[in-house]
């Protein structure tokens, strides 16, 4: 395990700029996707059954 991990920190280190690109370029789509807008809500209801009852029940509190 020591083996691998030195060569790979060792591949990283000889190779920076690379390096530091790959993690921008991962870093940079996971933040802008976790701040985009949440899409729009869809209203699912069926009215009269009994679980939507509840749920406008447990809405009023």
């Amino acid at each position: 395990m020591a083996t691998y991990l030195y060569r790979n920190e060792r591949w990283a280190f000889r190779r920076r700029r690379l390096t530091g690109g790959l993690w921008l370029g991962a870093l940079v789509p996971a933040i802008a996707a976790a701040m985009a807008p949440a899409g729009e809500e869809e209203d699912r209801s069926i009215p009269g059954t009994e679980s939507q009852k509840a749920f406008d029940l447990d809405e009023l509190r």
